[in-house]
């Protein structure tokens, strides 16, 4: 990354909510428990004022999760791409990396996808 260039992350980190995904029938009868963590890179972006309006608001993203949540996804990738499309419609924000697990899967730990998208 240049050096002339300022950074601000948003972070919404260990977000886990019940969901409803996979594509194997007991994960299409009953929600599990996924855990979200975005990283939202404002590109040269700066804190002007002390105003929601003057950033990027983690509860848009939380608010947005929810929702997606609500109804059922095949794929941990395509509810991870759901979410960063939905960062990068703030022309704002430059990249955008999305980690989504499912953590009841197998005993030994979560397992999932992590996505990296860039505006352009």
């Amino acid at each position: 990354m240049p050096s002339n260039e300022n950074y601000t992350h948003v972070l919404v980190r260990d977000f886990i909510l019940p969901a409803r995904i996979g594509i194997y029938e007991k994960e299409h009868q009953f929600p599990q428990s996924v855990r979200f963590n975005v990283d939202m890179q404002l590109t040269d972006y700066r804190v002007r004022h002390d105003r929601i309006e003057d950033t990027v608001s983690y509860e848009g993203i939380v608010n947005k999760i929810r929702e997606l949540c609500q109804i059922h996804h095949e794929l941990v990738e395509k509810l991870a791409d759901h979410v960063a499309n939905f960062c990068l419609e703030d022309s704002r924000v430059g990249v955008v990396t999305v980690m989504v697990e499912k953590l009841e899967i197998f005993p030994e730990g979560p397992v999932g996808t992590k996505i990296v998208r860039t505006r352009g």
